[in-house]
Order: structure tokens, then C-alpha cells, then sequence
């Protein structure tokens, strides 16, 4: 089974083309947070874990979410990570993970995908998207190659100090960047309500025409990201920038 968590589609891409390669079913983890509900994965003998990396670590929803779920001792754990700066400390994170929930860790790989966090970082255009899932793919099924063989990825191994770091951070810019405040919609806004499904955390709800977020928000950009309209800003910080609409539009 191949479990997934995803904002704007990278994770869920990097998903569906390990699925092409092992066969394995796709599990889409934001149904069940939306609904606060636990995986229960007691059935499986090997899980492949596929997530972005927010702040040098798993995503913390995906995580929690994880926590929380059921699995059978020694089910065999991959983690694929996808992100645009790098792994940062996340092999820590799932090595952790793996203890706490008696899995067999058989290792972390990830791949650079185009970068969706327009909030405070520069976005690039379509064309250098395009590149990048295109430059992506091989490497998405090489891992491929290695989960179906039930091969261990090659070792990755962070800092004592880079993970001490990470995990001291993730709290403090969760209190004070991490919010849905300064989200709106413009009156390009027509009310189809696609904020509202692509929301992995049920975070945003419809109030009458126009759509209203909630205070559990983790900045996946989705909802910005894949408004058909472009009708969506976060406070000034996101005008005029172009938007990313996902990387099955990239090839």
C-alpha cells in the first residue's frame, strides 16, 4: 500500500507513479484527517510513505495522522519525500516514527518537485516546472524499482544538530507563521467550492457564496495553488504571483 499526503498533487504524483510500477493500492490520508479518523493498516506487510517535507521535516499532519493509525509489528516503512530545497532532517523523523510504531524502517529517498509555497517564496513559471517533474521522474522510479524488490533505499543520515534544530522550529514558526489568517477570496471568486475539497485538513467551508478557513491550517497552498479562478490571496504577499497548478499539468 502506498499512504499519502498532499497540497497541491507532488506527493499524490510521486504516489500514482510508484503505483504504476508496484501495483500496490493508493491510500489518500487527507480523507481520513478531514474526517478525524485513524488508518487502520494491520493487514499490510510494507507501507510506502509519501509526503512533502515542511520545515526539514514530514509534513507534522501527516505525522500526527500516523501516530494515530494502526499497523502490523515489522510492517516494512518506506518514506519518499518530495520538496524543493531538500531532505533536511526527515530521515530522524521517520526513523523515530518507525520505533514508535514497531515498523521496519527500510529507509528515506525523495526528489526535488516544483516548489508551491508562493506565500514567501519566489514561484517559478510553467516552463521550469515542466522541467523539474520531468527531471523527477526517473528518480521517482528507481525508488520504485527498489520498493518492489523490497530493497532497503540507500542510507540518508542528518545531523544530530540539524534535527534538534528542526524539531525545536516546527513548534514556534507553526505558532507564529503557520496561520489561515490574511486568507481571502477576491470578487474573482465564482463559488464553485474546490477550496474546499482540495483542503487535506477540512479547513475551509463555505459561508454563503464565498469560502471561510478555519484555524487548523499547515500552508500546503493548495487552496490558492489549484483555484481555477486565481481568486485567492494570502494577505499582499501572493499578487501577481503565478500560480501552481499541480505537475499532472507539467507533462
Amino acid at each position: 500500500m502506498i499512504v499519502y499526503f498532499t497540497g497541491t498533487g507532488n506527493s499524490r504524483f510521486v504516489a500514482q507513479k510508484i503505483a504504476d510500477i508496484t501495483g500496490d493500492a493508493l491510500y489518500d490520508s487527507g480523507r481520513a484527517i478531514r474526517g478525524k479518523e485513524e488508518g487502520l493498516f494491520e493487514e499490510e506487510n510494507k507501507i510506502v510513505f509519501v509526503c512533502p517535507v515542511y520545515m526539514s521535516a514530514p509534513a507534522m499532519p501527516f505525522v500526527d495522522f500516523l501516530k494515530k493509525s494502526k499497523f502490523k509489528a515489522g510492517t516494512k516503512a518506506y518514506f519518499f519525500m518530495t520538496y524543493g530545497a531538500g531532505i533536511g532532517a526527515s530521515d530522524r523523523f521517520c526513523m523515530k516514527l518507525c520505533e514508535e510504531k514497531g515498523l521496519t524502517y527500510m529507509g528515506v529517498t525523495g526528489v526535488v518537485m516544483p516548489n508551491n509555497y508562493l506565500l514567501y517564496f519566489k514561484v517559478k513559471n510553467a516552463d521550469e516546472n515542466k522541467k523539474t517533474v520531468r527531471e523527477a521522474i526517473p528518480k521517482i522510479f528507481e525508488a520504485a524499482e527498489l520498493i518492489k524488490n523490497d530493497e532497503k533505499f540507500a542510507e540518508v543520515k542528518s545531523s544530530t544538530s540539524s534535527y534538534l534544530i528542526a524539531k525545536a522550529s516546527i513548534p514556534i514558526y507553526g505558532k507564529f507563521m503557520i496561520t489561515a489568517k490574511g486568507y481571502h477570496a477576491t470578487d474573482k471568486c465564482i463559488g464553485c467550492s474546490k477550496c474546499v475539497s482540495v483542503c487535506p485538513l477540512g479547513n475551509i467551508t463555505m459561508d454563503g457564496p464565498n469560502p471561510s478557513w478555519g484555524s487548523e491550517c499547515t500552508h500546503c497552498t493548495a487552496c490558492i495553488n489549484l483555484c481555477p479562478q486565481e481568486a485567492i490571496e494570502f494577505r499582499n504577499k501572493t499578487l501577481g504571483k503565478p500560480r501552481y497548478h499541480g505537475p499532472s499539468k507539467m507533462i
